[in-house]
């Protein structure tokens, strides 16, 4: 019974934009920004319709994708060994659908509204709970760090995990930070990090296994 309880719960958290969409739909303007520059200023606009039904369309399509992914996965026996982060993956889209949609909205009902601190800090706070789970992943085919050299081997594959965690960790803080920092370059330099530090760390390990 809770187990089912928590998925009709998941799935009305997936679907909820759209009932917020709804809600507001009268008071939303016909052209409504949906992308915004690091200093919060609309540099991208669609029509009503689709930044109230579109955008959340594509993220539940995202939300169905991932939950097939995981549930397909060769290896999803591994994945049932680390709850947190299977719990954290399907939860991922659906927080930042609900979030982004309601920031969209409040943004387009009051221009006062600072989207870009909002989704900046969402952001940085989402990839730093991620990174304190990356150690606790698994070897699978859709959760983590999924590069021929850690798929490759399972200690490849937990030591740059263990690494990777903690990056994680302080490109979210720094992400985070960067929300309020007048230097823009700071978000920039923090998802290069995340992406370049442990791409850098498994292949060292390759090679040293190799030698």
């Amino acid at each position: 019974m809770k187990n089912r309880f928590g998925k009709y719960l998941y799935w009305l958290a997936a679907v909820f934009p759209f009932i917020l969409s709804a809600a507001f739909y009268s008071r939303l303007p016909e052209t409504m920004p949906t992308h915004w520059d690091a200093a919060g200023n609309p540099n991208g606009y669609s029509s009503r319709f689709f930044a109230a039904f579109g955008v959340p369309a594509i993220l539940l399509i995202c939300t169905v994708f991932v939950n097939f992914s995981i549930s397909a996965d060769p290896k999803k026996q591994n994945i049932d060994r680390s709850p947190q982060m299977k719990f954290i993956s399907k939860w991922l889209i659906v927080i930042i659908a609900n979030a982004t949609q309601a920031a969209v909205i409040a943004k387009a009902v009051n221009h006062n509204f600072n989207i870009s601190v909002l989704i900046t800090v969402l952001v940085g706070v989402v990839i730093a709970v991620f990174g304190n789970y990356l150690p606790k992943c698994k070897p699978n085919y859709t959760i983590g760090i999924k590069l021929p050299w850690t798929l490759a081997s399972e200690e490849n594959w937990r030591k740059t995990h263990r690494f990777a965690g903690f990056v994680w960790i302080a490109g979210g803080i720094l992400i985070v930070a960067s929300a309020f920092a007048p230097y823009k370059g700071l978000m920039t330099g923090a998802i290069v990090l995340l992406c370049v530090a442990p791409a850098v760390y498994s292949y060292c390990l390759y090679q040293k296994e190799k030698s």
